[in-house]
Protein backbone atom coordinates (compact mmCIF):
# COMPACT_ATOMS: atom_id res chain seq x y z
CA UNK A 1 0.00 0.00 0.00
CA UNK A 2 2.81 2.66 0.74
CA UNK A 3 4.43 2.31 -2.56
CA UNK A 4 1.34 2.90 -4.55
CA UNK A 5 0.61 5.90 -2.33
CA UNK A 6 3.76 7.22 -3.53
CA UNK A 7 3.57 6.56 -6.65
CA UNK A 8 0.12 8.43 -6.85
CA UNK A 9 2.16 11.52 -4.90
CA UNK A 10 4.65 11.40 -7.31
CA UNK A 11 1.87 11.76 -10.18
CA UNK A 12 0.63 14.73 -8.66
CA UNK A 13 4.09 16.49 -8.04
CA UNK A 14 4.65 15.25 -11.99
CA UNK A 15 1.14 16.94 -12.95
CA UNK A 16 1.98 20.30 -10.70
CA UNK A 17 5.05 20.92 -12.36
CA UNK A 18 3.77 20.07 -15.73
CA UNK A 19 0.77 22.72 -15.44
CA UNK A 20 3.44 25.48 -14.39
CA UNK A 21 5.72 24.77 -17.46
CA UNK A 22 5.74 26.86 -20.45
CA UNK A 23 3.44 26.78 -23.48
CA UNK A 24 4.85 23.91 -25.22
CA UNK A 25 2.07 20.73 -25.12
CA UNK A 26 4.04 17.92 -24.58
CA UNK A 27 3.16 14.08 -24.99
CA UNK A 28 3.81 10.96 -23.30
CA UNK A 29 6.94 9.65 -26.08
CA UNK A 30 8.29 13.69 -25.15
CA UNK A 31 6.93 14.81 -28.39
CA UNK A 32 6.31 19.04 -28.59
CA UNK A 33 4.04 21.04 -30.39
CA UNK A 34 6.04 24.52 -29.39
CA UNK A 35 6.15 28.24 -30.98
CA UNK A 36 7.59 28.76 -33.91
CA UNK A 37 11.65 28.90 -33.29
CA UNK A 38 11.78 32.17 -35.50
CA UNK A 39 8.80 34.30 -35.22
CA UNK A 40 8.07 36.24 -38.38
CA UNK A 41 7.41 40.06 -38.85
CA UNK A 42 6.69 42.38 -41.28
CA UNK A 43 10.12 44.11 -41.23
CA UNK A 44 12.83 41.80 -42.87
CA UNK A 45 14.88 39.51 -41.10
CA UNK A 46 18.28 39.17 -42.55
CA UNK A 47 20.22 35.73 -42.07
CA UNK A 48 23.49 34.73 -42.92
CA UNK A 49 23.31 31.45 -43.80
CA UNK A 50 25.59 28.53 -45.16
CA UNK A 51 23.79 25.76 -47.00
CA UNK A 52 25.82 22.60 -47.41
CA UNK A 53 24.03 19.92 -49.68
CA UNK A 54 26.37 17.22 -50.71
CA UNK A 55 29.56 18.44 -52.43
CA UNK A 56 27.89 21.66 -52.77
CA UNK A 57 28.70 24.36 -50.80
CA UNK A 58 26.45 28.16 -50.82
CA UNK A 59 27.03 31.24 -48.23
CA UNK A 60 24.21 34.12 -48.74
CA UNK A 61 21.60 35.69 -47.33
CA UNK A 62 18.19 34.36 -46.12
CA UNK A 63 15.46 36.91 -45.82
CA UNK A 64 12.33 36.17 -43.80
CA UNK A 65 9.54 38.99 -43.73
CA UNK A 66 5.64 38.04 -43.16
CA UNK A 67 3.38 39.78 -46.11
CA UNK A 68 0.39 41.69 -44.64
CA UNK A 69 -1.87 38.71 -46.26
CA UNK A 70 0.05 36.40 -43.27
CA UNK A 71 2.06 34.83 -45.87
CA UNK A 72 5.74 34.33 -45.11
CA UNK A 73 8.55 34.73 -47.67
CA UNK A 74 11.77 32.72 -47.46
CA UNK A 75 14.38 34.30 -49.94
CA UNK A 76 18.06 32.83 -49.75
CA UNK A 77 20.24 34.17 -52.72
CA UNK A 78 24.16 34.01 -52.71
CA UNK A 79 26.12 37.00 -51.78
CA UNK A 80 26.96 37.80 -55.50
CA UNK A 81 22.96 37.70 -55.94
CA UNK A 82 22.32 34.19 -57.35
CA UNK A 83 18.94 32.91 -56.18
CA UNK A 84 18.96 29.82 -54.20
CA UNK A 85 15.29 29.72 -53.55
CA UNK A 86 12.10 31.34 -52.83
CA UNK A 87 9.46 29.36 -50.91
CA UNK A 88 6.26 30.97 -49.34
CA UNK A 89 4.32 29.60 -46.95
CA UNK A 90 0.78 30.29 -45.37
CA UNK A 91 -0.85 28.78 -43.10
CA UNK A 92 -0.09 24.89 -43.44
CA UNK A 93 0.53 25.40 -47.71
CA UNK A 94 3.92 25.25 -48.79
CA UNK A 95 4.69 26.70 -52.32
CA UNK A 96 7.62 26.90 -54.26
CA UNK A 97 8.19 30.02 -56.31
CA UNK A 98 11.94 29.51 -57.56
CA UNK A 99 14.72 26.92 -56.44
CA UNK A 100 18.13 25.80 -58.11
CA UNK A 101 18.36 22.74 -59.85
CA UNK A 102 20.36 21.03 -57.21
CA UNK A 103 17.88 21.16 -54.73
CA UNK A 104 14.74 20.53 -57.38
CA UNK A 105 13.69 17.08 -56.10
CA UNK A 106 10.53 16.49 -54.37
CA UNK A 107 12.32 14.66 -51.46
CA UNK A 108 14.87 17.40 -50.65
CA UNK A 109 11.52 20.17 -51.08
CA UNK A 110 9.73 17.88 -48.39
CA UNK A 111 12.51 18.30 -46.04
CA UNK A 112 13.15 21.60 -46.77
CA UNK A 113 9.08 22.14 -45.98
CA UNK A 114 9.22 20.37 -42.70
CA UNK A 115 12.47 22.46 -41.69
CA UNK A 116 10.51 25.97 -42.66
CA UNK A 117 7.27 24.90 -41.06
CA UNK A 118 9.17 24.21 -37.69
CA UNK A 119 11.21 27.30 -38.06
CA UNK A 120 8.74 29.84 -38.64
CA UNK A 121 5.30 27.77 -37.80
CA UNK A 122 3.89 26.04 -34.65
CA UNK A 123 6.59 22.99 -34.58
CA UNK A 124 5.11 19.57 -35.08
CA UNK A 125 5.98 16.07 -33.15
CA UNK A 126 9.37 18.04 -32.38
CA UNK A 127 11.57 16.27 -29.57
CA UNK A 128 13.77 18.13 -26.81
CA UNK A 129 16.73 16.11 -27.03
CA UNK A 130 19.00 18.38 -24.67
CA UNK A 131 17.78 22.14 -23.12
CA UNK A 132 20.16 24.80 -21.18
CA UNK A 133 20.13 28.20 -21.15
CA UNK A 134 22.65 28.70 -23.74
CA UNK A 135 21.91 25.74 -25.72
CA UNK A 136 18.91 23.76 -27.11
CA UNK A 137 18.56 21.18 -29.07
CA UNK A 138 15.76 20.08 -30.82
CA UNK A 139 14.83 16.57 -33.32
CA UNK A 140 12.14 15.98 -35.53
CA UNK A 141 11.65 13.06 -37.79
CA UNK A 142 13.36 9.39 -38.30
CA UNK A 143 15.75 7.87 -40.97
CA UNK A 144 16.02 9.76 -44.08
CA UNK A 145 13.44 12.36 -43.02
CA UNK A 146 15.43 13.18 -39.44
CA UNK A 147 16.25 16.87 -38.47
CA UNK A 148 18.31 18.11 -35.97
CA UNK A 149 18.05 21.51 -35.20
CA UNK A 150 20.81 23.06 -32.46
CA UNK A 151 19.92 26.19 -31.21
CA UNK A 152 22.08 29.08 -29.41
CA UNK A 153 23.28 32.05 -28.49
CA UNK A 154 19.87 33.18 -26.82
CA UNK A 155 18.75 37.05 -26.75
CA UNK A 156 15.57 37.87 -24.94
CA UNK A 157 14.50 34.28 -25.48
CA UNK A 158 15.09 34.00 -29.36
CA UNK A 159 18.19 32.02 -30.98
CA UNK A 160 20.84 34.05 -32.78
CA UNK A 161 22.38 31.19 -34.66
CA UNK A 162 20.75 28.14 -36.18
CA UNK A 163 21.91 24.92 -37.10
CA UNK A 164 19.49 22.07 -38.96
CA UNK A 165 21.52 19.28 -39.69
CA UNK A 166 19.87 15.90 -41.85
CA UNK A 167 22.56 13.65 -41.09
CA UNK A 168 21.49 11.36 -43.91
CA UNK A 169 21.37 13.21 -46.42
CA UNK A 170 24.43 14.94 -45.94
CA UNK A 171 22.22 18.77 -45.85
CA UNK A 172 23.01 21.48 -43.30
CA UNK A 173 21.90 25.19 -43.09
CA UNK A 174 23.09 27.76 -40.69
CA UNK A 175 21.54 30.64 -39.82
CA UNK A 176 23.54 33.59 -37.90
CA UNK A 177 20.95 36.37 -37.21
CA UNK A 178 23.01 39.92 -38.97
CA UNK A 179 22.30 42.43 -35.95
CA UNK A 180 20.37 45.44 -37.37
CA UNK A 181 22.33 48.79 -37.67
CA UNK A 182 22.17 51.21 -35.12
CA UNK A 183 22.03 55.34 -36.34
Amino acid sequence: MRPGFLFANLICVLCLFASCASSKVVEGDGTVHAAPIIRASEFSQKYNMQLDFMKHHFSGLLIVKELPDHEIRILASTYFGLSLFDFSLRDEEFHVNSCIEPMKKKKILRLLETDFKNLFLNGKNIRIKKKNSTFEKRVTGRGFGKSVFYLSEFISGHPEQIKIKHPWLRLSIQLDKLKEKQD
